[in-house]
């Protein structure tokens, strides 16, 4: 039986199978991912889960086109049938005509050993939550917590010498509600908020959370259908930055898949947006010194006032542009292929508060919450309908709230109709691979349809 080593001598075995087999460009690529769930209903644990992934993807490129192999077994026998195999795909398939591997150095951070998760405290975590959106009002008739814990480590060497490694871990806390009124209707919504670690969530602020956003809804109705100024809630400004952001993807623009192909340096939105990607923000657990292809990561306004500055590229998409890679190589695993995505996307905060956005607004509907948004969206043509939920806002003021009714708009003319933007910025960490965010906006010419 082949003998398990560590991946340190994995990797240097591989490297050594691909100069005996005189291969001058190739990458190996390392990903460890850890998941761990607990979920508690009714006074118990309902659910609890945990999950390891580790794996290495090797790519070199012979006779000019690309050979990709992979595999979950180190040994160095699996070291020299990974680069065999490698090879093989390479001959017997054209995959691309780009090189790939990043030249120079990177930023690398060497990531701290995770002790993996703290069970015992998740499931006290996950009582607790429950427990104190039950106890919050009498009204809350469900309440179901959830805690998870989540980690990555990345590795990544190639034959122009890059030896990178970067990794995080995080803890998230999410409960949904369920409450009554009066006549027995029901109310429900949610909320999420990540920390460093389980010991570090503040678990009755996430409840109260959930709990207040519940209550809030009730007595909600429709409002006659029509065209409306709109005050996106922080939440969805997110939202619909998540569900458009491949647009921004220049290899989706290079596949005929993006309304910004061609738009580099053109009004694409209002004056007031600017649209940052930070891979190092200082509150991401998760930050990226550099990207799935080792290209050093750099924080960059795509849009800034309005105008496009760049689509966001791997190694591949811009040498077809002719431009150079903005740092934005992605890969959900170590098996999965480069692709493109941002770190931590989000709309510039304005410098107005959320009041003086609302007393702007004057008479406009407040949108806090839309339904089915990956089902009801298209990244393709911008084009979205809804269901949502949120508050009728009169002179400024929140005066009820408002349900039963269905968004409509396209996305890239919302960008254009952004009349304003408050400086109340909020960015959800609770992912591991992204992260969006966004102030308060006010805009004007979204269609609802309601009573």
């Amino acid at each position: 039986m082949d003998q398990i080593i560590g991946y340190g001598a994995f990797e240097e075995a591989v490297c050594k199978e691909a100069a005996a087999k005189g291969l001058g460009e190739y990458e190996l690529y390392y990903q460890r991912d850890s998941a761990d769930q607990v979920e508690s209903f009714e006074g118990e644990i309902e659910k609890f889960s945990s999950s390891t992934s580790e794996g290495v993807c090797f790519r070199c490129i012979a006779d000019g086109k690309i050979g990709i192999a992979s595999t979950e077994l180190f040994t160095k026998e699996e070291a020299a049938a990974l680069v065999a195999r490698a090879l093989q795909s390479a001959y017997a398939t054209d995959l691309g005509d780009e090189a790939f591997l990043a030249s120079g150095s990177a930023a690398t951070a060497e990531p701290e050993a995770y002790a993996g998760a703290n069970t015992a405290l998740d499931i006290e975590n996950a009582l607790k939550l429950e427990k104190a959106a039950l106890a919050k009002d009498s009204r809350v008739e469900m309440a179901q917590g959830e805690i998870g814990e989540y980690a990555r480590v990345v590795r990544l060497s190639n034959a122009q010498g890059l030896r990178l490694s970067k990794g995080g871990s995080t803890a998230v806390a999410a409960v949904s509600i369920v409450a009554a009124d009066e006549s027995g209707e029901k109310y429900s919504d949610y909320a999420v908020k990540a920390a460093a670690g389980p010991d570090k969530l503040d678990i009755e602020a996430v409840a109260a959370k959930a709990v207040d956003k519940t209550l809030a809804q009730m007595g909600g109705r429709p409002i006659p259908s029509g065209s409306y100024k709109v005050l996106l809630d922080k939440s969805q400004v997110a939202l619909l930055l998540a569900v458009f952001a491949p647009a921004f993807s220049a290899k989706n623009a290079q596949d005929g898949l993006s309304r910004l192909k061609g738009m580099e340096g053109r009004q694409v939105a209002a004056p007031a947006v600017t649209i940052v990607d930070d891979p190092a923000h200082p509150e991401s657990c998760f930050p990226s010194p550099f990207d799935a292809e080792g290209v050093q990561t750099q924080v960059k306004n795509v849009v800034e006032n309005g105008v496009l500055t760049t689509l966001l590229h791997n190694l591949r998409t811009a040498a077809r542009a002719g431009v150079a890679s903005t740092g934005n190589a992605s890969k959900g695993s170590y098996a999965s292929p480069v692709s493109v995505s941002p770190f931590t996307f989000y709309l510039k905060p304005g410098a107005c508060t959320r009041e003086e956005l609302f007393a702007k607004a004057g008479d406009a509907v407040l949108i806090t919450f839309m339904k089915g948004a990956h089902a009801g969206a298209n990244a393709v043509t911008g084009d979205f309908s809804l269901e949502s939920k949120g508050f009728l806002v009169e002179g400024g003021k929140i005066t009820r709230p408002v349900q039963g009714i269905t968004v409509a708009g396209n996305f890239f003319e919302l960008l254009k109709n952004i009349e304003g933007v408050a400086d109340d910025l909020e960015i959800d960490f609770s992912g591991v691979d992204s992260a969006f965010g966004g102030p308060t906006v006010l805009v004007s010419g979204l269609t609802i349809a309601g009573e």
